[in-house]
């Protein structure tokens, strides 16, 4: 047996087992679907975008952001939920989204209530609090190289008021006048709301209106602290501009649905595959057999959560791997039509097709990557299982498949007919093929006009009535609720309108129609005060 049949028996028992494993499980992780996070558009739960009220712009836009963005995470984090996503958006907005979350007005107001900052001395007492601090920067501690030793410190910054609260509360330490049972005499612990963030010792009085955290900082570590300091106290207002909710049940029902129309369009596929390539639609059913255990994997692997653009991100790069072996198996079998051996027409075929698959998939990982970059919400995790099954289906496509093939290629199997080809030297099977005689390029002007129409028509019609832009776009709110029965949307509509909100969108949804969906441009703040000055 050679090296090259050894591989290819391996990489076929190792797909097998890789898939009994996936779905067995094993560890405390349980199988793949236990280990995979879903987004809360397949769980249910909130999502909110708030955006800053400020026109700074630039370094200190992006310093502010910051801020939030790490008071958020800690607020978040103590809800002990899973997967949260925390993102700041087009520079002055923040995105929250809460998988799992069942309160939906309980979990807005946790997220959107003022971060409270306490400097608390040994015994209990709190001296200061986040309105007092001015600033916090993590800098290289001066007169040490940084590169080799990595030695960082947070500077803090204090106002009047709170240079002298500082300066009382370390001169009663150094003069011993502390005690207590919470940590050592000569500490001042530093808490946002209940978690303690740091407890530096006091060596002298310190009466400026500056001091310095001293430790084992690393530059992301004192960066980190600096943050969540000045994060005392929410640095600006955050007003709500759009909120989702989407109840468990419902989210498990879509979830359902979209897992069972993608295994219904995976075996189309590999069905599809064999009737119209025979062995070779066999071999490229194991490659994308490996394509879809591996995507999976590295999802988990990323921490990434799974969302409905995500699984539509997933079939369709399916589609392009089914593409690429569309594209060398053509090849392959123009190769054998011209009279090459069916070894020599494999390797061939893909040598030529090569070309062709990589170019065309360069081109698509490039518009994932823009639509990650620019994207927002689940427009990103579209982008990424994308991204993903993409680079995946170039080398299942033509390593994996490639190599399966060239072992097929010397085995007895290697039957023209089972290629798709009568025999060597000779034309496509018409039955099997009956478009292989329609001369496309010929027609070309034909198909350019049409195209050209269908642009024109396109485009006018956009220009004319223009787009009907979602809440993603305008703002707003959607609601996602199970009612139980099927009700009246008229008589939603009018409740609606009794609170102010004319321009509902409501549509139904489940088997009996017992869930709707409400969306409307106006923004629901749900008595929320996102003011952290108030």
């Amino acid at each position: 047996m050679n090296l090259k049949k050894a591989a290819a028996i391996l990489i076929v028992i190792a797909i097998i087992a890789g898939w009994a494993v996936s779905a067995i499980g094993f560890g405390e992780g349980g199988s793949i679907a236990d280990r995979m996070s879903l987004g809360l558009d397949m769980i249910g739960g909130v999502s909110v975008v708030l955006e800053a009220e400020t026109n700074a712009t630039g370094a200190e836009l992006k310093s502010i952001m910051d801020q939030v963005e790490a008071v958020m995470e800690r607020r978040v984090n103590e809800m002990g939920l899973s997967e949260p996503v925390i993102a700041v958006e087009n520079e002055n907005r923040i995105r929250i989204e809460l998988p799992g979350a069942q309160n939906a007005e309980e979990a807005i107001e946790s997220i959107g209530r003022t971060a409270k900052l306490r400097f608390v001395t040994a015994d209990g007492m709190a001296f200061l609090d986040g309105d007092h601090v001015k600033n916090a920067v993590a800098s290289a501690y001066e007169g040490y190289d940084t590169n080799l030793m990595g030695f960082y410190v947070v500077n803090l910054e204090f106002d009047a008021q709170g240079q002298t609260a500082f300066e009382q509360a370390t001169r009663s330490i150094i003069e011993g006048n502390m005690s207590g049972d919470y940590f050592d005499d000569n500490q001042i612990a530093i808490f946002l709301d209940d978690d303690l963030i740091s407890a530096p010792y006091v060596s002298q009085v310190i009466s400026s209106a500056n001091c310095q955290i001293t430790g084992s900082f690393t530059k992301e570590s004192a960066s980190n602290l600096a943050a969540l300091i000045r994060g005392g106290s929410l640095p600006v207002t955050l007003n709500e501009i759009q909120t989702e909710i989407v109840g468990p049940t419902l989210g498990l029902n879509a979830a359902r649905t979209a897992v069972i129309a993608g295994l219904i369009g995976i075996a189309l596929i590999f069905v599809i595959m064999i009737a119209g390539y025979q062995v070779m639609g066999i071999v490229a059913d194991i490659a994308l057999a490996l394509y879809v255990l591996l995507e999976l994997w590295i999802l988990i692997a990323l921490h990434a959560v799974l969302t409905l653009p995500g699984i539509a991100g997933m079939i369709l790069s399916i589609g392009m791997a089914v593409d690429s072996n569309v594209i060398i198996f053509s090849r392959i079998r123009e190769e054998i039509s011209v009279g090459k051996t069916i070894r020599v027409a494999v390797r061939s075929g893909y040598r030529r097709a090569l070309s062709t698959i990589i170019d065309s998939q360069v081109t698509t990982i490039i518009a994932a990557v823009i639509l990650y970059e620019f994207g927002s919400g689940q427009v990103r995790g579209f982008a990424l299982t994308l991204l993903i099954g993409i680079v995946v289906s170039l080398f299942t496509a033509v390593v994996i498949s490639n190599l399966l093939l060239q072992v097929l290629a010397e085995t007895k199997l290697a039957t023209p007919k089972l290629f798709g080809v009568k025999k060597i030297g000779t034309e496509f099977d018409e039955q099997k093929l009956p478009l292989e005689k329609f001369n496309f390029v010929d027609k070309r002007r034909i198909f350019y006009i049409i195209t050209a129409s269908i642009l024109v028509i396109g485009l006018a019609i956009g220009g004319i009535r223009g787009f009907n832009l979602g809440i993603d776009f305008t703002g707003g709110t959607q609601l996602q609720l199970n009612m139980g029965q099927q009700v009246d949307s008229g008589a939603v509509k009018a409740v609606l309108q009794e609170n102010g909100i004319n321009d509902a969108d409501i549509k139904y949804a489940g088997s009996a129609n017992e869930k709707i969906i409400i969306r409307t441009t106006n923004v629901l703040s749900m008595n929320l005060n996102m003011n952290p000055y108030s």
